[in-house]
C-alpha cells in the first residue's frame, strides 16, 4: 500500500494512509455476488499513529475486509495484532527468518523468504541499528534489559 504525504497539500502521512484504507474499504464493500473477492496487501498499517489507536483501528479495519470476503495479508511488527481473537479464526500467521553474516564488507542481513507457520521467533531492530551505527552499544544485553519481545498471552 504506497501512501505519500504532503506538506504542501496538507496530509499527514496518517491521512494519506487512511484515504488509501478508506478507497480498499469502499472496494470491498462495493463487491457485488458472484463477483471475485478482492485481494488486498497492507504492509504495517496504520503506522501514522499512536500504538493503542492503531491496534483498535487496525483489528476493525481487517475485520470489516474479512466480513466483505476480501482475501488478504497484512505484514506488521506489531505482535499484538498477530494475537487479536477477532481475527483469529480467519488469519494464518506465518513469519520468514533473517540470517547474520559477517564479511569484509561488513554485517549483513539477508532474509531466506521461506513462509513457517506461527509467530516469529527473533527480533531484529536493535542488531540492525547497532550494524549501522545508531546509539545501542550492546543489542543482546539491551534486549536483555528492556521490555518481553512477545505479548503476555490472554489469561496469563
Amino acid at each position: 500500500m504506497r501512501v505519500q504525504d504532503s506538506l504542501e497539500a496538507g496530509v499527514s502521512f496518517y491521512m494519506a494512509e487512511l484515504r488509501r484504507l478508506k478507497a480498499i474499504v469502499d472496494r470491498a464493500d462495493a463487491r457485488q455476488p458472484g463477483e471475485r473477492p478482492l485481494l488486498y496487501l497492507l504492509d504495517e498499517i496504520l503506522q501514522g499513529t499512536n500504538t493503542a489507536e492503531r491496534q483498535i483501528a487496525a483489528r476493525h479495519i481487517i475485520r470489516h475486509l474479512i466480513d466483505r470476503g476480501a482475501i488478504g495479508a497484512v505484514s506488521t511488527h506489531d505482535l499484538t495484532l498477530a494475537d487479536a481473537p477477532e481475527l483469529r479464526p480467519a488469519a494464518q500467521m506465518v513469519y520468514f527468518t533473517e540470517h547474520f553474516t559477517r564479511s569484509a564488507a561488513g554485517p549483513t542481513m539477508t532474509f531466506d523468504y521461506r513462509l513457517r507457520p506461527g509467530l516469529a521467533i527473533s527480533t531484529n531492530a536493535l542488531k540492525l541499528m547497532e550494524i549501522i551505527g545508531l546509539p545501542i552499544k550492546d543489542a543482546d544485553a539491551a534486549r536483555a534489559d528492556g521490555a518481553p519481545l512477545h505479548p503476555a498471552k490472554p489469561g496469563s
